[in-house]
């Protein structure tokens, strides 16, 4: 069994060519309708373009030029060259999930990362858990299975161990999808930015925080002798 939480938001990833002066660092852009995300690949962009969930055919129906302006809008540093994106098969739809296995694992098997519980993109957290449950499940497994005698509840403990965080995050991505990207796209930007975001703004050692959360993890994992 499956619990589907919904995601409001799907994204359409796409390659620019990056030159030397342009910005040097992750890069994002807001606007009424409009969620933007750049990031750095050295000699390109990989730009992630969020839209509605579902409204990929929308955006095609409109044309791929109308999609080059639009680009060319929100990042006004590109419009020389959103040419580069010539056509559709140059545009990646990214489906966005966010759901989680009721029960990780069944005898002789064991899912851990996607296959355990699909992330949004927010943060970009996923692949951190899914090495996460890969150190978790190598700790917790590797002794059974040199004796020979793995057993389901040895299974159920990784379950037991990387739960736990997979739900914080989870909860933490619905609440930023719900309160912040579903909100944006249909055009109610909210009039002041939140309080821990004007706290972070303002106090920029805090920073260190969310950043150690996303990097680390709720339960940070170390591989074991």
């Amino acid at each position: 069994m499956v619990d589907d939480f919904g995601a409001p938001i799907d994204v359409l990833w796409m390659r620019v060519s990056r030159r030397p002066d342009d910005p040097s660092q992750l890069l994002g852009y807001i606007e009424t309708g409009h969620v933007f995300v750049m990031f750095d690949r050295g000699d390109y962009w990989q730009c992630a373009y969020v839209i509605p969930k579902g409204g990929f055919e929308r955006v095609q129906a409109r044309g791929l030029e109308a999609f080059q302006r639009s680009v060319a809008a929100i990042v006004p540093f590109l419009s020389d060259r959103v040419e580069e994106i010539r056509h559709w098969s140059d545009v990646k739809l990214l489906t966005v999930a966010v759901d989680r296995l009721r029960q990780w694992h069944r005898p002789g098997l064991l899912c851990i990362g996607d296959a355990a519980h699909a992330m949004s993109p927010i943060g970009g957290v996923g692949i951190n858990l899914a090495v996460q449950d890969a150190v978790a499940a190598a700790n917790i497994l590797s002794r059974p299975l040199a004796r020979g005698s793995c057993r389901d509840s040895d299974l159920a403990r990784v379950q037991k161990r990387r739960e736990f965080p997979t739900r914080v995050v989870q909860r933490v991505q619905l609440l930023a999808q719900d309160l912040f990207l579903k909100r944006t796209l249909e055009g109610r930007v909210p009039r002041k930015m939140p309080v821990a975001l004007r706290l972070l703004q303002r106090f920029p050692m805090l920073r260190r925080i969310p950043a150690r959360l996303v990097g680390m993890g709720i339960r940070p994992e170390h591989i074991e002798a």
